[in-house]
């Protein structure tokens, strides 16, 4: 009897121990990556990217500011908003997208926190234009191919 209620409190132990050592191995780990800022290649209807061709700037329903788009020259002209990363997060995830002072249409841009062993990352479940999905459309540099009509 004694034999089986050390063996029992042996086995009680290393549970317990194992669960500590669950429970303790995140402690002073805080690692979080920011939501992703896309970036978008913007190609008129013949096929050509136009993404430096003009002003392109984001709007928010409610939000009278305009928020200009950043270019980023490589070999092929991109755009990015900060205001997806600043704001993202905070529930606003619908966009306006004007050239100058035309609306061009919406951009739906929606995130989800991860959580992975000790770290949460934050993942695009939604990326879309005029309701029509740019997920697919990304390129091996990570951009996304808004195509206007």
């Amino acid at each position: 009897m004694k034999k089986n209620l050390f063996i029992l409190a042996l086995v009680s132990l290393a549970i317990l121990l194992n669960a500590c050592n669950q429970i303790l191995k995140c402690d002073g780990i805080a690692c979080v990556s920011p939501p992703p800022i896309p970036r978008f290649k913007i190609f008129n209807a013949s096929g050509v990217n136009i993404s430096d061709s003009t002003n392109y700037f984001l709007k928010i329903a409610n939000d009278s500011t305009s928020y200009k788009g950043t270019m980023v020259k490589t070999s092929e002209a991109t755009l990015y908003w900060d205001i997806m990363f600043t704001k993202g997060t905070n529930g606003i995830k619908d966009y306006e997208l004007y050239a100058n002072k035309t609306r061009l249409g919406q951009i739906r841009y929606e995130i989800s926190l991860k959580k992975s062993g000790c770290c949460s990352n934050y993942s695009i479940d939604v990326l879309s234009y005029n309701n029509v999905s740019l997920l697919n459309t990304q390129d091996q540099y990570g951009n996304y191919t808004i195509k206007l009509k």
